[in-house]
């Protein structure tokens, strides 16, 4: 047991992955009960494949050996393209999973017809398809502790104001709260954390890290502060754990992220539900 866990002291890539999935699962956990409470679970998907469209011009554009590079393109086109879902998705008339079910579809379709067409390499696009902790450098983890640094105190600095505009937007409109403005912001926010736990979990399987802490704590907590809590303490333990678990069997980081915590919260509901 003690070797394997050691790999992570004694390897700088498998350091590098522990320290980026601790610091990312942080934040993902604290803001898990924001979208899972505003019902924002398909627009996280459709942000998460719409990075397909950025990568595949940022791999054109930079390629994998300038990471920096490769983020700053990936995040300002999906940034771009969020802004676009934000405004389609803010008070529309016509149903909002229409808008982000042709959003969701005509980025990933684009993105995959760019990328088959300037690139030879499939393999830079798989790895980012279901995350590989080999392609993390130091520069990822500068930039996931750079994230949690601006998103942290923007989500608990102005807390009532989040949960206010999050279970009644109207009101919260009428209380003088620029609601649409942390709309967009909300968006940007899981925008930028999708966007840095690519090489992580990847495309696909990134929203196992947004999603399944909050709907563990909202299932288990009792009161607003135990949810946010219970949250980012599963988001850690779990995304670490998944993590360890990959080193062990050499499998893919993301699925075996994603599996260990849908694991662990059908274990605990199905406790529960045999207590009762």
């Amino acid at each position: 047991v003690m070797s394997f866990l050691s790999d992570f002291i004694e390897y700088p890539f498998l350091l590098r992955a522990l320290i980026a999935t601790g610091v990312l699962s942080l934040t993902c956990g604290l803001i898990s009960p924001l979208i899972i409470a505003k019902r924002y679970a398909f627009l996280g998907s459709a942000v998460s494949h719409s990075t397909l469209l950025g990568l595949s011009l940022g791999l054109f554009i930079s390629g994998t050996n300038a990471p920096l590079s490769l983020y700053l393109w990936t995040l300002g086109i999906t940034l771009v393209l969020s802004l676009f879902l934000a405004q389609s998705t803010w008070r529309q008339s016509l149903p909002s999973d229409s808008l982000i079910g042709l959003f969701f579809t005509a980025t990933m379709g684009l993105g995959t017809l760019i990328h088959s067409l300037t690139s030879r390499n499939s393999g830079d696009l798989m790895s980012f398809l279901f995350g590989n902790v080999l392609l993390l450098t130091n520069t990822d983890i500068y930039i996931s502790i750079l994230l949690a640094v601006l998103i942290i105190p923007l989500i608990l600095i102005p807390f009532k104001q989040w949960i206010l505009t999050i279970y009644d937007e109207d009101f919260a409109i009428l209380s003088g709260i620029p609601a649409r403005l942390m709309h967009f912001v909300f968006v940007f926010v899981m925008t930028a954390l999708i966007v840095s736990a690519l090489k992580i979990s990847g495309t696909i399987l990134v929203n196992a890290l947004l999603l399944t802490p909050g709907f563990f704590a909202l299932s288990f907590a009792r009161d607003l502060k135990l949810t946010f809590f219970i949250s980012v303490l599963f988001s850690i333990s779990t995304a670490i754990m998944g993590l360890v678990l990959a080193n062990l069997f050499e499998t893919p980081s993301g699925a075996t992220i994603a599996m260990t915590q849908l694991f662990v919260l059908f274990m605990a509901k199905a406790i529960k539900f045999f207590i009762k």
